[in-house]
């Protein structure tokens, strides 16, 4: 980065380049693995690489194209449930994960990572509306109701904060508009549930890995087991 005069986000995209430029590479480490193995990807969590930058679907391409790796991929995004706490927050990486899902163009599951941090902040019938994320989430958010009952503020108060102010402007009218736009944008698509996650719940971990083998049909690609001769041997008495 230092050499190239190159900031963290754009060492990655240089990295990445420069993988796509000698594939290879990553053809001699997956190419002698069998079916039984599966291959987690990793990725980065900078969002360029998932909204309009071309590089994960040319390697999605690559992966999935019929030859010698011809991988059948499941994507896995994962939004922290600590999200849910600031709705509009939430709503924005929800958008993020609309906008991968349309970017990659495989079997894809969006998945509430760290269940266990928000058991004891969100009560569990308000979790199930994180779920099936819709506009209505941000009419009835508690925090901005609270702020409104608290300062006696209008909507159209807002709109006269001064642009210099960001925290005004963050609780401003206009801010809510365009949070709204975004859930309306997210509602109208309808593509966007989610999974929950509790790493510390063997049931939660089990439930993500039967809803990515069904993603990537890996019970249907089985080999019916054979038995043995010795299985058909009738029990000695």
């Amino acid at each position: 980065m230092e050499e190239m005069g190159l900031g963290p986000n754009g060492g990655l995209i240089y990295c990445f380049e420069f993988l796509m430029e000698n594939l290879d590479f990553l053809t001699e480490a997956l190419d002698s693995l069998t079916e039984e193995y599966l291959i987690i990807f990793d990725m980065p969590g900078q969002i360029e690489l998932y909204t309009h930058v071309p590089i994960l679907p040319a390697l999605v391409r690559f992966l999935t194209r019929s030859g010698s790796l011809d991988i059948r991929l499941c994507a896995a995004y994962l939004l922290e449930a600590t999200f849910v706490v600031d709705r509009a927050k939430f709503f924005a990486g929800t958008l993020s994960a609309m906008s991968a899902m349309i970017m990659l163009e495989v079997p894809h599951i969006n998945i509430l990572s760290k269940m266990d941090l928000v058991k004891d902040q969100v009560r569990k019938k308000d979790l199930k509306r994180f779920v099936t994320p819709d506009s209505g989430l941000l009419d009835d958010d508690p925090a901005e109701v609270a702020r409104r009952r608290e300062e006696g503020a209008r909507p159209e108060d807002d709109d006269a904060a001064d642009p210099q102010d960001k925290d005004a402007l963050m609780r401003g009218a206009g801010f809510r508009r365009l949070n709204k736009a975004v859930a309306g944008l997210i509602e109208n698509f309808s593509m966007v549930s989610y999974l929950k996650l509790d790493v510390q719940d063997e049931e939660s971990v089990g439930a993500i890995l039967s809803y990515i083998d069904d993603c990537i049909q890996y019970h249907e690609a089985q080999e019916p087991k054979e038995l043995k001769d010795d299985e058909f041997d009738e029990p000695e008495e």
